[in-house]
């Protein structure tokens, strides 16, 4: 599984280590955390988890790249990206973004702390580096109080 994740807020490599080896039920050393920016050849390709991550600015403050290896269903761990959103939504009380690809590029699905999970328009400006902002929800949201709360078109990408 391959999952594009979008955080509210800021964890620390050693918290994302934890988060992740918890909600995927595998020991710690078996997940691989790296910053974008660092040498990819000393990852642990092995590993049964491999998170990639970079700092964005805006109403998001981490984008992560997330692969999780088939091999971990086993031990009951998420299956999809949407249960993998919700499991790291509820362990790290840190909101989580990632593309609804059915609709169009600016809509996500958001998962919140509690587990709510309603749909999202991500905006991104055109300037280096990208600024994100949250600026229509379906349903109120702690973390992006300044999000227009409205029903969010359901035309697919074409």
């Amino acid at each position: 599984m391959i999952c594009n994740f979008l955080l509210s807020r800021r964890l620390e490599p050693a918290e994302l280590t934890e988060a992740l080896a918890d909600v995927v039920r595998v020991p710690r050393g078996q997940v691989d955390v790296c910053a974008g920016r660092d040498d990819f050849g000393e990852r642990d390709w092995e590993a049964f988890v491999l998170c990639t991550y970079r700092p964005v600015r805006g109403d998001m403050a981490m984008s992560l790249d997330i692969q999780v290896q088939p091999s971990t269903a086993v031990h009951g761990a998420p299956v999809t990206e949407p249960e993998l959103a919700v499991a790291f939504a509820r362990g790290t009380g840190v909101t989580v973004l990632h593309p609804d690809d059915r609709i169009d590029s600016e809509t996500y699905w958001l998962t919140d702390p509690a587990g709510t999970v309603t749909r999202a328009r991500l905006l991104a400006s055109d300037d280096e580096p990208t600024t994100y902002t949250v600026d229509a929800v379906e349903t109120p949201v702690a973390d992006f109080p300044g999000a227009e709360v409205t029903p969010l078109a359901e035309t697919p990408c074409a």
